[in-house]
């Protein structure tokens, strides 16, 4: 879950809602509920039991249940297959494992989308 440096900084359980604005240092996972904005330079982990409806802006978002709302990473999105997804997101990179539903729109953009060169089309001789 944790990458390099990060540690698990907090953990909201299933049962438990936060309405207002989640800040963290590093990696978080939530498995309770968030109404609001969920701030981080770290990793969030968005458990199967968990749920979103508001703004996410963080480096990297592991979602296996519910986000509704805006998602902007600037590193990489990952819907694992339990994810149920109503969200604009906004990221250099997206990850969608079988059996993940994602509703809206995604713009790739970021570190990893600039250095991504457009496809060329294929000459027949």
């Amino acid at each position: 879950m944790a990458r390099g440096n990060d540690t698990l900084n907090g953990f909201v359980d299933a049962g438990c809602v936060i309405r207002g604005e989640l800040e963290f240092k590093h990696s978080f996972r939530l498995d309770g509920r968030v109404e609001g904005k969920v701030h981080s330079a770290s990793e969030l982990v968005v458990g199967e039991t968990g749920s979103i409806e508001g703004e996410i802006l963080v480096a990297r978002c592991l979602i296996g249940g519910e986000v509704r709302g805006t998602i902007r990473a600037t590193e990489q999105v990952v819907l694992h297959t339990t994810a149920k997804v109503w969200a604009e997101i906004f990221a250099p990179a997206l990850v969608m494992e079988e059996g993940a539903f994602l509703e809206g729109r995604v713009k790739m953009e970021g570190k990893q989308a600039e250095n991504v060169s457009p496809m060329k089309k294929a000459v027949s001789p």
